[in-house]
């Protein structure tokens, strides 16, 4: 008869593994384009003739409210202004093993993304301004920490919101 304690090794083997490919579980940050300094700016920037800093930050500002965002911040004498948008995002599986392993309530896990928005708004003549936004996605957790934070550097997000920034321009010229 085989003696039963020759499997606690083996055992103990599945369950070291077992515990380790655990603890990489969890939400990874999207990985990140590397692109130039130049290209970045040339994503994130528009110029925009016959406009005044004001109407273009008023403009900007009417965007990012027209996209969900929450304005945290503006200020007209720096041409700035920042913006944020949450939505639920609950990493199910790191929830889960973390409720398994530390118990209910217990341990962290991705619970939210944020999508961050800065916006500067800069005179080029007395009737053209430059607007540039950055965009940084956000992941955070049961606790208000932050799982990860990448810089958004596909163009899509900023065609998507400079498109808005023209048709909020045009219905603040139009008065509509």
């Amino acid at each position: 008869m085989k003696n039963p304690l020759h499997a606690i090794p083996a055992l103990m083997v599945l369950l070291s593994g077992g515990l380790l490919t655990a603890c990489d579980y969890g939400p990874k940050a999207p990985p990140i384009r590397e692109i130039s300094q130049l290209e970045a700016r040339s994503l994130q920037s528009r110029e925009y003739e016959g406009q005044s800093v004001e109407a273009a930050l008023k403009a900007l500002i009417a965007a990012l409210q027209d996209e969900g965002y929450v304005i945290s911040a503006a200020n007209s004498s720096l041409g700035l202004v920042t913006a944020a948008v949450e939505f639920p995002d609950v990493d199910s599986t790191t929830k889960s093993m973390v409720e398994f392993w530390k118990g209910a309530g217990m341990g962290t896990y991705q619970t939210v993304r944020r999508v961050e928005v800065s916006g500067t708004v800069n005179a080029l003549s007395k009737s053209s301004v430059r607007i540039r936004i950055n965009i940084v996605a956000k992941a955070l957790n049961n606790a208000g920490g932050s799982v990860w934070s990448a810089p958004v550097q596909e163009p899509k997000p900023y065609q998507d919101l400079f498109s808005k920034v023209d048709k909020a321009l045009f219905l603040e010229r139009e008065k509509m």
